[in-house]
């Protein structure tokens, strides 16, 4: 019997209005503006993944999942003892709700998020899919590398604010060129950090 799946961000605002969610269009931010709209960024791995029913005041069933992560390194502000992610969607048995072009979560998955509203809207990452950045291990030369979300490589910092299908025009077709490294882009978003306070901590 085929699973049940719920998609697209617009029943997930059917489903959950009282938690005020954003619009379901998603605009990649300015590598800056990612920084600024983060209550913290860590590099974290996350260590477990699950799946519960949950009722909205009105009755109405919906499915969320959370998603503990280890934090690695705390770049950017103050994350919580444990961290927990509470993202709208996931699977149960033959149920499944996906909300479109968000990211999904692996045990063993490494990368580094930019985490806001945790708790408070339905998909804590800024810009949902634009607020993971998995971390590919390449056993060839040592080097952590940074990926977007949807597994395409990312070059320079600047780069995210390009859609999720496209690289710089400056190095599209270039063979020799190569991802920024993990500790490249961490460096970044502290250099971003050190001119830009952190918001107040928020998070419970």
């Amino acid at each position: 019997m085929p699973s049940r799946c719920l998609a697209a961000c617009g029943l997930a605002l059917a489903l959950l209005l009282p938690l005020h969610l954003p619009a379901t269009t998603v605009e990649a931010p300015e590598f800056n503006e990612l920084v600024d709209l983060s209550d913290y960024v860590v590099r974290g791995v996350v260590t477990a993944v699950s799946s519960e029913w949950r009722e909205t005041a009105d009755g109405r069933r919906y499915i969320a999942t959370q998603v503990e992560v280890n934090v690695l390194d705390p770049i950017r502000g103050t994350p919580p003892a444990k961290l927990v992610l509470e993202v709208l969607g996931g699977r149960i048995g033959e149920d499944e709700l996906v909300v479109e072009g968000a990211p999904r979560f692996l045990v063993g998955d490494e990368g580094v998020f930019f985490v806001r509203g945790n708790g408070r809207i339905f998909f804590p990452l800024v810009g949902v899919m634009h607020g993971l950045y998995p971390v590919l291990h390449d056993f060839k030369d040592g080097q952590d590398y940074i990926l977007r979300s949807n597994g395409m490589p990312l070059y320079r910092a600047q780069d995210v604010s390009l859609p999720m299908d496209r690289v710089s025009a400056a190095l599209a077709g270039d063979p020799a060129a190569r991802p920024m490294t993990a500790d490249a882009f961490v460096r970044q978003v502290r250099q971003a950090s050190s001119v830009r306070p952190t918001p107040p901590a928020l998070e419970k």
